[in-house]
């Protein structure tokens, strides 16, 4: 190699020993302020195999000023994870969502979700009873489902 190829090289590994003294050094110190500040992991649950989800993070003041003039986001359910609706629920939100197209036929999925504040996952069993029991009919595929009443 020539002297600039090697000047070139050495400066290169420098940078990368010190780029990894600094990750390091960041890695201790988020650690070491997580046990300053008491932070306990929860009970890890055991993971599906697949990827490792990423680990929420604040968001910066401004970016969380921009989503203050955004529509909230849907609220999410107040039962556990995989704990079954009540009869009562089920029947309260099936006749919902049977008014909802009733009063707004030709909508998907995720418009009816939005309209009436919650997911779409939560509506998947109240829009099939509507179809089972025929009181809506569907036109499409997937996404692009849309749901007219009888």
């Amino acid at each position: 190699m020539s002297n600039v190829e090697t000047e070139i090289r050495s400066h290169v590994d420098s940078f990368v020993s010190q780029l990894s003294a600094l990750v390091r050094k960041a890695a201790l110190e988020a650690v070491a302020d997580a046990l300053r500040e008491g932070g306990q992991p929860a009970a890890a649950a055991p993971r599906k195999a697949g990827r490792a989800k990423a680990a929420p993070q604040q968001q910066p003041a401004e970016v969380k000023k921009a989503a203050a003039g955004r529509p909230a986001r849907a609220a999410k359910p107040t039962r556990k994870k995989g704990e079954k609706r009540s009869k009562e629920e089920l029947a309260a939100m099936t006749q919902k969502v049977l008014e909802h197209i009733r009063a707004n036929s030709g909508q998907g999925v995720e418009q009816i979700a939005k309209d009436l504040g919650t997911t779409t996952k939560e509506l998947t069993l109240p829009i099939r009873k509507l179809l089972v029991e025929k009181k809506i009919t569907s036109k499409g595929e997937k996404r692009a489902t849309k749901y007219f009443s009888r």
